[in-house]
């Protein structure tokens, strides 16, 4: 039998943080929770994470599921090196 279910894209509209070249842990503020949060009157809409030197980027859950989107900046130096390229 098959499932009912239909077919959807990845949600496009994660959210999208930052994080420094050499950064291998960080806390962020999921924006979903905090305007959650805010709406009834909580706080600690903060969530912590890790990514490895050699990933780029990846993807995580906050706390309630809320996918967030974790980039790493370019190293100082890899911007020029990529235009003389």
């Amino acid at each position: 039998m098959r499932s009912s279910r239909i077919w959807q894209p990845p949600d496009v509209s994660a959210q999208l943080i930052g994080i420094a070249a050499l950064a291998t842990s960080f806390t962020a503020v999921c924006e979903r929770c905090a305007a959650i949060d805010a709406r009834d009157g909580w706080s600690g809409s903060t969530f912590a994470g890790r990514l490895d030197l050699d990933l780029a980027g990846g993807v995580f859950l906050c706390r309630r599921g809320h996918q967030v989107r974790v980039e790493r900046a370019e190293p100082p130096g890899q911007t020029e090196l990529a235009a003389a390229s």
